[in-house]
Parts: structure tokens; sequence; C-alpha cells
């Protein structure tokens, strides 16, 4: 077999990795086979499309069965072939692109006795030489992003595509200072960064490119190039037997380009050092413990997938990294103590860290709950922030489709596109039935009927009225686009929004809302509640079960990935099948609206 690109950014993890992997030396001379490639890079890319579709919600999406990551691969197959067919318009010359593996341009070389591989998704040749443009599940924010607040460290040349101020020879500290490009830049060099992560992928490419040319005394110059979805792109609603045609629309198109061939090359030292580092692992083959590290990418997407095995240290509950914020690590006298050197010397539980190394107050209150076994409760707050409540109230959740390329009208790529909603009357403090109190609204199949949502959504709640939700970024984003994407209803989409209260509010804090209620900042900043068994998340699938014996346990559809995935398959169910799974995706909304209702009633009584 061949090193993959895949197979080399894992291997470069830890040695650990490369033994765990059962490589075998004598496999090194042999052509890795098509199909283990393909399988290897889809799953590749719907870790990338997890990445960009989910925030760190607590749900732990790489131990989701396959099938439901694959949900997504139609849609980044799509993409790839919008890039390559797109491609003519920014360069010249003949192409080679294909969403089939067997039929794209590859690469290999031998270096220090080992076979590296690696296929490109697009190839372009022209007079000038040749463009490697490798297609990414992301977006141009991730890069544009990177700058200043007025500027980013990228800008679009004559030809559309963007370069990297320097290599557009502009004058930097016209757009912003130096410094702060340098360290913007910089970023790109990080491949546990967004947006190095993909720097850090086209540059592996590019160093096996580059020594595959090099053993056929090849020439010519090469440059690199990702496209990615425009995140400025607003799909207009054309379609054309229904399937939606990305065309142009006000000046923008569905992918761009970003020239990388200056950041790759200032990449190569690395990868090569890299690659002796990988090589060395081979020939060692030890599956000996490992210290851990940020290589492990622990709780990302994109984690190493022997975490289970290495992270075994931690116990099960109330281990270091439940401790907020400990990603900072921890200070005494002054001086940081990063996390995971406090791991790999031992101190992997939260009763292992010395009270004098908690310089956080959050920090000493989850000890204090740790060893009291006891929640932490500041009532007052709670019963201050209770009383900002008014009724009837109204408990509201979205369940959303973030789908690479935009659906409907209106939409961007990765729009949340909301197609459920549910909704829970309480009509006085403590009085909210499960069934008859709850209203909602799901779409029966991938038409767009986010219309009929929010008409019956805004006829139900009155413009008067508190709406509850659970961490109101969310429900206060997809309140805003659908009220710019249905301007008859924008001035009640956007009274609603207005109306908004978070229980987040209640349950952890917020500083906002209690320095307005007469908190000092130190006091309006502190939790409001803290339960041991929380281990440091605030999601409502830890609050609940410390109020209330509702439980998602044994639902068929019980997360958010999950009820993703359901609507995702509506097209492809027998009648009977549909009808089943549609009651499900029901009642799991409706679970989450009427545990806020739960959680809400629980922390009422907690504090009489």
């Amino acid at each position: 077999m061949a090193i993959t690109k895949t197979k080399f950014i894992n291997y470069s993890r830890c040695p650990r990795y490369v033994a765990l992997d059962d490589l075998k030396k004598e496999k090194l001379d042999s052509m890795i086979s098509i199909e283990e490639y393909k399988k290897e890079e889809e799953m590749e890319h719907i870790t990338e499309l997890l990445g960009n579709m989910f925030d760190d919600s607590g749900n732990d999406l790489i131990d989701v069965r396959n099938e439901h990551l694959e949900t997504m691969m139609p849609y980044y197959n799509k993409v790839e072939i919008l890039a390559g067919e797109l491609a003519s318009k920014y360069f010249k010359g003949n192409f080679k692109f294909s969403k089939s593996t067997y039929n794209q341009e590859s690469f290999d070389a031998v270096i220090d006795n080992i076979r590296y591989l690696c296929y490109v998704d697009i190839y372009n040749e022209n007079d000038d030489g040749i463009n490697i443009i490798e297609v990414k599940a992301t977006t141009t924010k991730k890069y544009l992003d990177l700058g200043s607040k007025d500027h980013s460290i990228f800008e679009k040349g004559k030809d559309g595509i963007y370069y990297l101020l320097e290599d557009l020879n502009l004058n930097i500290e016209d757009y912003m200072p130096l410094k702060v490009y340098e360290r913007n830049r910089n970023k790109l060099f990080d491949k546990y960064t967004g947006a190095g992560h993909y720097i850090y992928d086209i540059a592996v490419q590019r160093f096996i490119i580059e020594n595959d040319m090099k053993s056929h005394n090849e020439n010519k110059m090469v440059k690199y190039y990702l496209a990615v979805l425009n995140s400025n792109y607003v799909f207009d609603g054309k379609y054309e037997n229904g399937e939606a045609i990305y065309d142009e629309v006000n000046g923008e198109d569905i992918i761009s380009y970003i020239d990388v061939t200056s950041i790759t090359r200032d990449m190569m030292d690395k990868i090569y050092l890299d690659s002796k580092k990988i090589k060395g692992y081979i020939d060692d083959l030890n599956g000996s413990r490992v210290p851990l590290g940020e290589f492990c990418e622990y709780k990302k997407t994109v984690k190493c997938k022997y975490c289970p095995l290495c992270f075994d240290v931690l116990p099960e509950k109330h281990s270091i990294l439940c401790y907020i914020n400990n990603n900072f690590g921890f200070k005494k006298d002054s001086v940081k103590y990063d996390t995971y050197d406090l791991i790999n010397e031992g101190k992997v539980g939260m009763l292992d860290i010395p009270d004098d190394m908690l310089n956080r107050e959050k920090n000493k209150i989850q000890k204090d709950a740790v060893i009291s076994g006891k929640p932490y409760i500041n009532e007052k707050k709670i019963k201050d922030g209770i009383k900002q409540i008014t009724y009837p109230l109204y408990h509201l959740d979205f369940e959303t489709f973030p789908c690479p390329l935009p659906r409907y009208k209106g939409e961007r790529p990765y729009t949340q596109s909301v197609f459920q909603f549910s909704l829970h009357i309480e009509k006085e403090p403590g009085v909210c039935d499960k069934e008859k109190d709850h209203y909602g609204y799901l779409a029966p199949d991938h038409l767009d009927h986010r219309l009929d949502l929010v008409k019956y959504m805004c006829e139900l709640i009155p413009c008067d009225k508190m709406v509850l939700v659970y961490n109101d970024s969310f429900e206060k984003t997809r309140l805003k686009e659908l009220a710019y994407i249905f301007p008859e209803y924008k001035d009640k989409l956007l009274k609603i929004r207005d109306n908004v209260f978070d229980l987040m509010n209640i349950v952890k804090t917020k500083s906002s809302l209690y320095e307005k209620l007469g908190y000092s900042k130190e006091e309006a900043k502190m939790f409001n509640y803290y339960h041991p068994d929380m281990d440091g998340s605030f999601s409502i699938k830890k609050v609940l079960p410390l109020f209330s014996d509702l439980t998602y346990k044994g639902m068929e559809v019980g997360n958010g990935v999950e009820a993703m995935v359901t609507y995702a398959s509506f097209p492809k169910l027998l009648p009977l099948d549909y009808k089943h799974k549609y009651q499900k995706l029901v009642e799991y909304c409706q679970q989450d609206t009427y545990a806020m209702f739960a959680v809400l009633d629980g922390l009422r009584r907690t504090v009489k």
C-alpha cells in the first residue's frame, strides 16, 4: 500500500497512531487500491462537512454511525462538480476532474523508500503550467475573517481569485498594521486552526506532487488553489427539473478560488520534516503510550480515531477536562500550566488540581461541588432571573438542515435551513401539558415549506409575549434570517426575536442581564447553578436530568444529528416507514421544548 495524503496527516500526529494502524513495512512498496483510497478520502470529506455543520454543542459527531455521516456525501460531491465546472471561468486550458477518484489525476512519489499517493480534485494544464485545485467543504469566511476588523489578509484580484495581500504586491499597512497581518497569516501555518487544517492538507498534496515531478524531471510551473464555497453567495431560487441551478447572482459565484501557492511553498520544509518523522515512526512501530497533546485534537470533528484508547487515563466523571475554560490552562504564582502537561504528569481528575492553581472562580465552584456532591446554587440570582419571565410563556425550538449548498431562495452555503419548529405554551408558572399545550410544524418533504412554517409560527406567537429558548444565539439568528427571506413577515419575526429570553441566562448566567439588575460585574458573570453531574457542560441534555425524570434515552430520534438525518431520509422512505419516522421527529422536537419547561419549573421549585 501507499501512504495517502489523509494517512500522512494522521501519521504525523504521533508514533502510537502509526503502530496502532497496524502498518506493515512490506506493504509500503505496493500501491494502495483505489477502493481503499476512495473510502479513506470520502470519510475525510464527511468529517470536514460535519466540522462546518455543527458547533461544539456536546454531540460527539465522530461516533455517529457511518450511514448518518454519509447523508452529506451527495452534497459534497455536488460541490466538487460545481467547482470543476466553474473553474473554466477563472482558469484557461484543459481540465480533468470527476466526483469519482478513478478518473482524477493522481501523483505518487517514493521518498525515503516510502510510497506516497494523492489524487487531485481538479487538474488544470495550460501554456503557463499546471494548476492544482483542491475542493474543500468549507467557506470563504474561514479565510476572509483573518485580518483586521475592516480588512482581510486576502483580497480578490482582477481575475476574481483571492490572493494574500503580499502576493498582489499591495502595501499591507494600507490595509492593517503589519503585526496584525503577520499574526493572522501565521494562523495559516497552524494545522490545528480551522483555516490551517486545509492549508496543511494541500501542502502535503504539494509535497507529493513536487517529488513526483522531480522524479520524472518535469519542470513545469505549478500553482495551488483551494476551491471553497462562497459565503457571500445568496441563492436566487432558480431550479430546472427540480434541481437547484447555481448561476452567478449579483456578481457572486457559488464557488470561490483562493491562491495558496506562496503559503504552501513556505510549508515545504515543515512537511519534509514531518515525512522524516513519519518514517521514524514506521521504522520503530512502537505502540507504547505517548504524552497527550494538541495533536490529538480531542473533542474536534477531526480528532484522532484512537482517542478512546489514549484518553482512557481520564476518569469517566470529573476529569480535568471538565473544568470550564481548561483550554487556557491553569496558573500558580504567575506560572501557566498547560492542561495536557498536567494530564501527562498524572493530574487527570478535577480533584487532582491544587486549589492554588485554580485562578478562575468558576473552577473553584466546580471543584467544591464535586467535593461536596451538592450543587452550587445562587438562589437570589436565580429568583431575580425568573422574575424577568412573563406569561403566557412560549417555549420555542427549531430543527434545521445545515446543507453545504443552499437549497431554497435566500439561503447561503451552510445556512441552517429551518424545517421544523416545536412550541409549548406555558399559560402560567408551572402550568403546561406536554400534549395539550404543544404545537409545531414539520416540513413533510424536501420542497420549500418555510413560508408555511413561518406563517403558522407567527399565528401562534403574539408579538408582545416572551419566547423562551435555550442558548438564544441559534434561534435569534434563524428568526433574523427568515425575517429577511420573507419580508411580509419581517416585522412580526423581528418582534418575536426581540422578545426571546434565554433560559441559559438563569441556569448559567448572563453578565449584562445581571449587571442591569444591580449585581457587581464579578457576581454577574458567576454561575447561577452548577451541579457536579454536569461535568462542565451546560447543555440542556446535561441539565434536564437534574430537574426532571424526562429523558432522551431510548428515543429513536434522540439528538440533533439524528433529527437531521431522519429528515434527510424522507424522500427515500416507503409510506409506512415515512409515517413512523415523521412521528418520531415530531416527538423529538416536542421533547426539546418540554424539556425547557421542565428545567424552568425545576429551577423555580428549587429556589422557592
